[in-house]
């Protein structure tokens, strides 16, 4: 090969190898310009999305066993979410005008309600209010076995059902007056009763929310003073009897032939919840025995019922 043609041989092959490198920068450059072109695309896309408005969804937490749905709103172990006054300010919290505080103080058992009985109805003779008695005994009946011995005691029978009421007045803060005349008279008690002492304890509440407390006490047969019934109330003795009944009666009678039979006994006091007495009474019934008693030239039994009642009233403190 001449000088010549090795020169031409060389300069095409190198435009050769020159068109080949531009086709391949070409062909980068186009798969470039397309990457940018699908990236640009991608982005506008993404940017569209972002735009577009999103649904509201709500997520509801699980429900527990003990949870209740209630008008939207999860209640827990039965009580509702409260809501704080920061939270709610439209809807202002109206208390409940018609519910009624519990009285912690009151007692709740009969020997609570008994001790309660007892401190109040002391006060009336340790603090010394001012206050009305009202006693009353009347012999309601009487019988005699020997038909004989009824015009021989008519006399006696008269004074027997006198409805004569003794009032006695106290004045405020006369303590020695207070201990001689509210029963037990002459005692530095009004009840020293205890829960073996009584058959029961009633309690109600009166309109003006005063406790009503009803104390029952058991039948018995010639009590002693000494005993329950000596702890609260002033009654007929044996003793009496044989100084005083029998003979307006104009009766002698053994004592062992005379029996007293004390049945539906009660007391009965109104006491506000701060422990001051408004009125109290005591209820006392009994039925006298005299067995083979000796009126003038006949033998006899005498079977007569007595009622004995006492009020404490208009009480002041």
């Amino acid at each position: 090969m001449s000088t010549e043609e090795n020169k031409s041989t060389k300069k095409a092959s190198s435009y050769s190898k020159s068109s080949s490198d531009s086709k391949i920068v070409g062909l980068l450059v186009g798969i470039l310009a397309v990457g940018v072109c699908l990236l640009g695309v991608s982005v506008a896309g993404m940017v569209n999305i972002s735009k577009a408005p999103v649904a509201e969804t709500t997520t509801q937490a699980p429900i527990q066993n003990d949870q209740v749905i209630q008008n939207d709103v999860p209640v827990i172990n039965n009580q509702p979410e409260t809501t704080t006054a920061s939270q709610n300010t439209d809807t202002p919290v109206t208390p409940d005008n018609n519910s009624t505080p519990s009285n912690t103080s009151a007692p709740q058992t009969d020997a609570e309600w008994l001790t309660f009985f007892n401190t109040a109805l002391n006060k009336l003779k340790t603090d010394g209010p001012a206050l009305t008695k009202e006693k009353q005994v009347v012999t309601t009946d009487v019988k005699l076995s020997n038909p004989l011995g009824q015009t021989v005691v008519s006399v006696a029978k008269d004074k027997f059902l006198s409805e004569e009421v003794v009032v006695t007045p106290i004045a405020k803060g006369d303590k020695a007056a207070a201990a001689a005349n509210i029963s037990p008279d002459g005692k530095s008690y009004v009840s020293t009763l205890g829960m073996s002492d009584i058959k029961s304890i009633t309690h109600t509440t009166d309109s003006n929310g005063n406790y009503v407390i009803t104390i029952a006490m058991p039948e018995m047969t010639s009590p002693d003073i000494s005993g329950p019934y000596g702890r609260i109330f002033v009654f007929l003795t044996v003793d009496e009897v044989m100084n005083s009944y029998a003979p307006d009666m104009g009766a002698t009678v053994d004592r062992s032939n005379v029996s007293l039979l004390f049945s539906n006994c009660s007391a009965t006091a109104t006491i506000s919840p701060d422990g001051k007495v408004v009125a109290y009474e005591t209820t006392l019934n009994i039925n006298m025995i005299l067995k083979d008693a000796k009126i003038a030239v006949i033998t006899t039994d005498v079977d007569a019922k007595l009622l004995s009642e006492t009020k404490y009233k208009d009480i002041v403190w």
